[in-house]
């Protein structure tokens, strides 16, 4: 497994700080959520009844209204794929790599639809990724960030903010096994290091306990996942900002390091104020104190970054 390029940290930390510093108070403080009895209770039998079960729970999880309007919408399996090959009943031999993108959303004038696949609706952890993923998707449209041009990606990073990190991390990497011996699924837009990052900065920009996250991780995800927390471990200024003044990062334009080992961290540690230990209990974005044209600068200047990384 790559960790993430500097590309793509750089993408990862922009949205999460644009999204927390135009929605910080509206997300909250969420708990990071685990594929438990505890955050889960409700048996799971793969009908359409135990499907709406699960989303009603996630929407009640998330920053959305209870009552939003949304129906699930199954689709069924491409025929001619089937048609193609042959199979097995595990479900792995139907291909690897990078699904259709599943768990999306569409907007009707009256609801919301939430699309799944036939196949995800029977495996648990496919499943509770993608509903995460929609999740994702419903939070940005109810905040008005619909025409995010990086929807997809920007969806889970909203998901992930909103404690959902750890479902979607178990759907960047399953591992199904079939007649042909072990298949890499993936039903993210997002790769496993990716999420792996945004999971990080989630748990110590809320003080969460990076054991609970990782109890719960397959062992590639766990992998990805610690890698990641030594990145962020690495880039204490930078978390500090994303916590209190996430809009000084939204642009784009900040510099941080490669990931060190603990003794490095230990002994290369800046000593001002800068650099302390943010208060726990400070969760709450402040806003920026910057010119209206400053501001217009740094939007010019982040629509060109966002360009670049696109064409790259």
């Amino acid at each position: 497994m790559d960790f993430p390029s500097d590309d793509a940290l750089r993408f990862i930390v922009t949205r999460y700080s644009a999204l927390r510093a135009a929605h910080g108070e509206a997300i909250g403080d969420p708990e990071l959520l685990t594929p438990t009895g505890e955050h889960f209770p409700d048996a799971f039998e793969g009908d359409h009844a135990s499907v709406r079960r699960l989303v009603d729970r996630m929407i009640a999880y998330a920053p959305l209204s209870e009552d939003l309007p949304y129906e699930v919408g199954v689709r069924e399996p491409d025929p001619r794929a089937a048609a193609g090959g042959g199979g097995c009943s595990s479900g792995a031999c139907g291909g690897g790599g990078t699904e259709e993108a599943l768990g999306t959303v569409v907007e009707e004038p009256d609801r919301y639809v939430v699309a799944l696949a036939r196949r995800e609706c029977h495996h648990p952890m496919l499943l509770a990724a993608s509903l995460a993923r929609a999740v994702g998707s419903l939070v940005l449209y109810e905040a008005g960030e619909a025409q995010d041009p990086d929807f997809p990606a920007t969806s889970e990073i909203a998901a992930t903010m909103s404690g959902f990190g750890v479902l979607l991390l178990g759907g960047a990497a399953h591992y199904a096994k079939g007649c042909g011996g072990l298949t890499l699924h993936r039903v993210t837009a997002l790769s496993v290091g990716e999420l792996a990052v945004g999971l990080a900065l989630f748990v110590r920009v809320h003080g969460a306990k990076p054991g609970v996250a990782r109890a719960q991780l397959e062992t590639t995800q766990r992998e990805a996942f610690d890698a990641a927390l030594q990145w962020v471990d690495s880039n204490e200024a930078l978390v500090k900002r994303l916590r209190v003044s996430p809009d000084d990062l939204a642009d784009g334009l900040f510099t941080f390091e490669a990931a060190r080992g603990k003794v490095s961290r230990l002994f290369s540690r800046k000593k001002d104020d800068d650099l302390a230990p943010p208060d726990p209990r400070s969760f709450a974005p402040k806003a920026s104190t910057r010119s209206e044209e400053e501001r217009r600068r740094i939007a010019e200047t982040k629509a060109l970054v966002e360009e670049a990384l696109r064409e790259g």
